[in-house]
């Protein structure tokens, strides 16, 4: 979510049983590399059937997981001290995950085991395999602790209990796995801290891959639970339900299409290409199951595999009740049929003092039309006039062209926040907040996807303040070009902007923007040694799904840096989005039939006094030619 503004600062934007004990033979701290595991904010299901992402409960923090099989007698001798430190791990703000990930185990079984220990930490169920490739355990119990950048911090045992089975005792601490909790939120390592686990060899995915049928009931549902269901359900924005079995294999060939092609989930940056909070992706091993069950013809599999049906939100807020909450004036009537609507609603009523805004949440009015939602703040009056202008709620636009653009004025104008369905209530990092004056309006552009039934929409916006000072305020800039003369007939139109960074700051988060006929777009940072850090790229852009792309944690960018951003545009007859049939030069400007080219980021000056720098800065990146002056990384 990009969250941008102070007014008057130019420029504002956005885890089989073995019956033998086995020792683990693992890699030595040397082979582990500190990469990016894949783990925080990874989606799945706990064993009440309920979607958990790990560590995003406030933002990405550290995780300690611990891989069981209620067979195992060493994982059973170890169940009784779960919860206490799963509590010390909360006291530490450490999220803490049992993990069962064994399709011969069923859900059943698990909650058998968690109350033979009278466990109150629920299991998650890797019944998928994901967790576990990305983590590769071979003993259960075995443990992990990941930190907030989603590197490995520890693996191995929980504590040295049974160290001493097979050889001499080598007592050490006694205390690996909460000592490894204790350290989670310190200083980074430069290695990760390993020990060998003691307990069963974990064979569960060998005995799964001996396994032909994959069945709806133990591997589909839970990963179409985790991914898809939250908006494809009855009353949710998705045209049709995945959350029946009738329903799933009806459309079974399709949903192994979609996910092959990452069509869906609808996360459109590059994986791996910067790194972000809400990442949403299908793991290798997902899709292959789901191309499994629909080459195998859909198999429904034995019930006693079923999970519980979710809590899905109900319409409460998430975060609490909001300080502020804002809803549209008046209701909007929504048609049963035709093309999107984009509209624009001046919320009630205005900002009525100066506050700090560190969290922001959306609530649709009718969540099986709303496909998202964009904010902005306005203190010119601009938007509220336009309203006037229209005898209907609200007043349309495209893109914000009428109250908001770059000739003038954007002073008083600027973007705050986005929704989509599925994204978590936008909280943003300790100590960060954004200054709104009082008097401001806040106005939201939806975007409504028309679901084959007349409805309206009520949606409201819930603001969270500052309840003590904080450290940095979030201001905003956006580089681009209007430079932009695609002719008809070309599939790869290229612009190229960049801009010299004369200050230190950070980046929180990220959105690129183009229209119709937009292709691809990629952006990086050249630090001044020369080290180039990936900061987003969107390899097939696609205007119906425009995110707001928070990265998982600030980017520091240091004075004497530069940021190069490159667009390629689709303007020939092939491009089933071209508003053109035959295809027609198109060049910048507001409307559909006209194109943008701008990546919008959410800023940190590191000195506030040198915004004005840095914003002199942008105003020249949009001074210059958008021809391509520098190669585009591969």
């Amino acid at each position: 979510m990009t969250l941008a503004m102070r007014p008057n600062v130019h420029s504002l934007t956005l885890l089989t049983l073995s019956a033998a004990l086995a020792v683990g033979a693992h890699a030595s701290a040397e082979a582990i590399e500190p990469e990016r595991l894949g783990v925080i904010g990874l989606r799945t299901v706990d064993v009440d059937g309920n979607v958990v992402r790990i560590a995003m409960k406030g933002g990405p923090g550290p995780a300690a997981i611990v891989f069981l099989d209620p067979g195992c007698p060493i994982a059973r001798r170890y169940a009784p001290v779960l919860d206490a430190l799963a509590e010390r791990a909360a006291e530490r703000g450490v999220d803490f995950y049992p993990v069962v990930s064994d399709p011969t185990v069923t859900p059943a079984d698990v909650r058998a085991f968690c109350s033979e220990f009278e466990l109150d930490t629920p299991c998650l169920i890797d019944a998928d395999g994901e967790l576990a490739a990305r983590l590769g355990p071979r003993i259960v119990p075995e443990a992990f602790v990941i930190s907030a950048n989603d590197t490995l911090a520890y693996r191995g045992r929980i504590d040295d209990r049974f160290a001493d089975i097979g050889r001499p005792r080598a007592k050490t601490s006694h205390h690996d796995l909460r000592d490894a909790i204790d350290r989670a939120n310190g200083p980074e390592l430069t290695e990760p801290v390993v020990t060998e686990p003691v307990g069963c060899d974990f064979e569960a995915w060998d005995a799964r891959e001996a396994s032909t049928e994959v069945t709806y009931w133990r591997d589909v549902a839970p990963i179409l639970t985790a991914h898809c269901v939250e908006c494809h359900r009855d009353g949710s924005v998705g045209p049709f339900g995945l959350d029946t079995y009738a329903s799933a294999k009806r459309r079974a060939r399709m949903i192994a299409r979609v996910s092959e092609e990452r069509l869906m989930p609808p996360w459109r940056a590059e994986i791996g290409f910067g790194s972000f909070r809400d990442e949403h992706a299908l793991g290798d091993r997902q899709i292959e199951t789901l191309r499994a069950w629909a080459s195998g013809g859909a198999p429904e599999g034995d019930a006693e595999h079923a999970l519980p049906a979710p809590d899905w939100p109900t319409g409460e807020w998430r975060l609490g009740e909001p300080d502020l909450v804002l809803p549209m004036a008046e209701a909007f009537p929504i048609p049963a049929k035709g093309e999107d609507i984009y509209r624009y609603f001046v919320l009630e009523p205005r900002l009525p003092r100066d506050v700090v805004v560190t969290a922001m949440d959306f609530l649709p009015g009718d969540p099986s039309v709303v496909h998202h939602m964009n904010s902005f703040v306005d203190y010119s009056g601009r938007a509220r006039a336009k309203d006037a202008e229209d005898d209907e709620p609200g007043f349309s636009v495209f893109g914000t062209g009428g109250f908001f653009d770059y000739s003038g004025g954007t002073d008083d104008v600027g973007a705050i926040g986005g929704w989509a369905p599925g994204v978590d209530p936008y909280q943003l990092p300790a100590g960060h907040g954004i200054a709104l004056p009082a008097g401001g309006e806040l106005v939201i552009e939806v975007h409504y996807h028309l679901s084959g039934r007349a409805t309206e929409d009520l949606s409201r916006v819930g603001l969270y303040f500052a309840k003590e000072p904080v450290e940095h305020y979030l201001d905003g800039l956006v580089i681009g070009t209007v430079d932009l003369e695609i002719p008809e007939g070309g599939e790869d139109y290229a612009r190229h902007v960049w801009m010299k960074v004369p200050a230190d700051m950070r980046v929180t988060d990220v959105m690129p923007h183009m229209h119709s006929i937009g292709r691809s777009m990629k952006a990086i940072v050249t630090q001044p040694d020369g080290e180039v850090v990936p900061l987003i790229s969107i390899p097939r852009w696609d205007l119906r799904w425009q995110n707001i792309y928070a990265l998982r944690e600030p980017l520091f960018v240091p004075k004497g840096s530069r940021i190069d951003v490159w667009f390629h545009f689709d303007n020939s007859a092939t491009n089933p989005a071209n508003p053109f049939d035959p295809p027609q030069p198109m060049g910048w400007g507001w409307g559909t039939n006209e194109e943008m080219a701008e990546l919008w980021m959410g800023i940190v000056p590191s000195d506030p006094a040198t915004a004005w720098a840095i914003h002199a800065a942008e105003y020249a990146a949009w001074m210059r030619s958008g021809a391509v002056t520098r190669a585009e990384p591969r």
